[in-house]
């Protein structure tokens, strides 16, 4: 029998750690993860995206409704030339023999000799400047198009919530996998003081000629083979972590809070069950459609406007009483005849809504597909961590019987390792099950739609 060279701590204690810090008493909710939530819902590139594109989309409906005011333009041209065309009038021909004998008559040469004119018909040394105000009295094609401009915001409003959902679903997966990591460096972290404490044991056994030596070689090992895996844990806790400052837009190596699992948040299904945006992007989209086709059917309809011009219009650099006018008119468009083009648009867009339609339809069946699959694969994940959990605590009895025998002398090395990498193993799986129900509950929160944004 082996004997004690001096009392020994029970150092299985330390695997117990990471477990008993899983049933930790319940807090109402992580406040670190919110805080990241609201952090990224703020930050994210992606997010600031839509909202770029949501705000853009409020800036073509103001400039829709500015159709409906009076516009004002200024226009001036300046137009001079030499030859081309002219008209002769004969004024000296008509006139010169009357003046002859006015002079006669009078005696005198009160009459000059009048030249005939050559006038050409492009204008010489000519501008015209003026103001056009112009208001549209009628135009339906303007009333349409701002309607649908207003539903588009709807459209890209649903587009920025969907967004935010898949943004809150991708942190939480992303916090869980550091929370996850973290509670793997934990156990291995144990596993590594645990397999020290057992390489001391018996280097002071081979020196008190009490083992051989191959269980000194054995322990190297294994203390070797748990420091890479604690090292490639932490790399792995490092990658989740930039992962994770990556959606919330922070420099890769910011420093996070990570708070420690707490079983009773998510083990329970008590997510409630709201309104999925997809359905209203579809909504908007078939209001859009119809829209569409009232705009095409505008189309036929007349247009009826009015402008006033105020300007000028003489020999360049004069500008006086008489070069200065006004100049006022109603217009009206109406086509006539376009070979059923009006018709033809009409068509499409009714083709385009009703193929909406059924797509609303088709996506209301798979988000119901996808609530129920996420609910039964969330309660799946929950029976697979009580096993989980159940197995561990079946590994930890086992390998406390283990080691007392080993440190009695009645158990080979070789068994006791099998033990403890037994509850290694147990324990990481039971860690990643855990993960695993945190995952499922992140996504049936997403199918479900029933997480509550600030505003």
């Amino acid at each position: 029998m082996i004997r004690f060279l001096k009392p020994v701590p029970r150092h299985w204690q330390y695997l117990l750690v990471p477990l008993l810090s899983l049933f930790a008493p319940a807090q109402a909710q992580d406040t670190h993860l919110q805080g990241y939530i609201e952090h990224a819902l703020h930050n994210n590139q992606g997010l600031k995206q839509q909202r770029f594109i949501l705000e853009r989309n409020l800036f073509a409906l103001k400039e829709a409704r500015t159709f409906f005011y009076p516009e004002v333009n200024f226009s001036t041209s300046y137009l001079d030339s030499r030859g081309g065309r002219k008209i002769s009038i004969p004024i000296g021909d008509l006139l010169n023999p009357v003046y002859n004998s006015l002079n006669e008559l009078t005696n005198s040469s009160a009459f000059p000799k009048v030249e005939n004119v050559s006038q050409t018909f492009n204008p010489r040394n000519y501008y015209d400047a003026k103001f056009r105000t112009s208001l549209p009295l009628y135009n339906a094609e303007i009333a349409y198009n701002t309607k649908i401009r207003k539903e588009q915001i709807h459209l890209q409003q649903a587009e920025v919530d969907v967004y935010r959902r898949e943004l809150v679903k991708e942190i939480k997966l992303a916090y869980y996998a550091c929370q996850q990591s973290d509670e793997a460096i934990r156990i291995l972290e144990s596993a590594v003081s645990l397999a020290r404490e057992n390489l001391r044991f018996n280097q002071a056994l081979v020196k008190n000629d009490k083992a051989i030596r191959t269980v000194v070689s054995r322990s190297e090992n294994e203390l070797i083979g748990l420091e890479a895996r604690l090292v490639d844990a932490r790399n792995q806790s490092i990658n989740a972590k930039a992962y994770f400052n990556f959606l919330l837009n922070n420099p890769l190596e910011t420093s996070l809070e990570i708070n420690t699992p707490n079983e009773s948040e998510v083990l329970t299904d008590t997510t409630a069950e709201g309104r999925r945006e997809e359905l209203a992007k579809l909504e908007s989209l078939s209001k859009i459609n119809a829209l569409s086709g009232q705009l095409a059917r505008a189309g036929a309809l007349p247009k009826l406007s009015t402008f006033i011009d105020l300007g000028s219009q003489g020999d360049f650099v004069n500008f006086n009483r008489d070069t200065r006018y006004y100049l006022f008119g109603v217009t009206l468009d109406w086509r006539v005849f376009a070979n059923n083009r009006t018709q033809y648009k009409v068509k499409q867009a009714q083709l385009e809504q009703k193929a909406t339609g059924e797509q609303i339809s088709q996506v209301e069946q798979q988000l119901q597909l996808q609530n129920k699959t996420a609910a039964n694969t969330f309660q799946s994940a929950v029976l697979t961590y009580r096993a989980a959990k159940s197995q561990t605590a079946l590994s930890q009895q086992y390998y406390q019987d283990q080691q007392k025998l080993y440190r009695e002398g009645q158990l080979l090395y070789i068994e006791l390792l099998d033990a403890q990498n037994r509850l290694i193993s147990d324990q990481l799986q039971q860690s990643i099950s855990y993960l695993n129900v945190q995952t499922r509950a992140a996504e049936l929160e997403r199918a479900r739609a029933s997480y509550l944004f600030a505003n």
